[in-house]
């Protein structure tokens, strides 16, 4: 908690630096990999 109070006293936004678009495409070749990976284990 000592962590999270010094640092809000001083806040800064978070500055995105991926376009929703491709968030998403990332999101979506970790699930396939991760999906993969796991149906090969079986």
């Amino acid at each position: 908690m000592k962590f999270m109070d010094i640092h809000n006293e001083n806040p800064k936004p978070y500055k995105w630096t991926k376009s929703t678009d491709e968030i998403l495409a990332s999101v979506k070749r970790f699930c396939h990999r991760v999906e993969n990976n796991l149906c090969a284990e079986l």
